[in-house]
């Protein structure tokens, strides 16, 4: 059965356990939902967790389709993404083996937020040597025969807890960007997006 997935910046554990599956597709032609992981992700700071949005603009207002959906640099949203990774995550284990990654694709100013979403996932794949074979759609895809995780993906699925930083014990955050698992667990992170 095919799992239809929509894009997502620096998505969750759940996202990319899902990206994994021999028949995932990410659908680039629906239209664009405004607040989901297409254009933000979840991040654990100091005072809990923190949303980093990426401002969008809409060619063809609420019907644009993901493809032509662009990114705006009428704010500077880059800074404020960098600064907060970097105070989230300058004290973690891994921190100094991927911040140049990411500090380079926040601030490569790419045009379309396809082309960003689609740079993190293979960030991430080539960090942790995931091997995602990366479908994308060249059409809207049917809701026939699949399961469609374009409205909601439970990033809340039961996930093996690990370190967080700025966590209390006994305490996990959950659907959290897979940056806070790289930086807790770095290379090891492969663990929990294989179980």
């Amino acid at each position: 059965m095919q799992h239809v997935l929509p894009l997502n910046y620096f998505g969750g554990i759940a996202y990319f356990q899902h990206l994994l599956l021999p028949d995932s597709v990410i659908d680039v032609h629906e239209h664009f939902i405004k607040q989901t992981g297409r254009s933000r992700c979840e991040i654990l700071s100091a005072n809990g967790p923190i949303q980093l949005s990426v401002p969008v603009s809409k060619p063809f207002g609420n019907k644009t389709p993901t493809t032509n959906v662009l990114i705006s640099y009428a704010t500077d949203w880059q800074r404020i993404h960098w600064k907060a990774i970097e105070s989230a995550y300058a004290s973690s284990a891994f921190f100094d083996d991927y911040a140049p990654d990411i500090d380079d694709l926040i601030f490569s100013r790419k045009e379309s937020l396809q082309e960003l979403d689609i740079a993190s996932i293979k960030l991430v794949n080539n960090w942790l040597d995931l091997d995602i074979k990366l479908t994308i759609s060249d059409h809207f895809v049917e809701d026939i025969d699949m399961q469609d995780h374009r409205k909601s993906l439970n990033e809340s699925v039961d996930v093996k807890p690990y370190y967080q930083l700025f966590s209390e014990p006994g305490q996990f955050y959950k659907g959290l960007s897979i940056l806070d698992l790289i930086f807790s667990e770095g290379p090891m992170a492969r663990k929990w997006l294989k179980s």
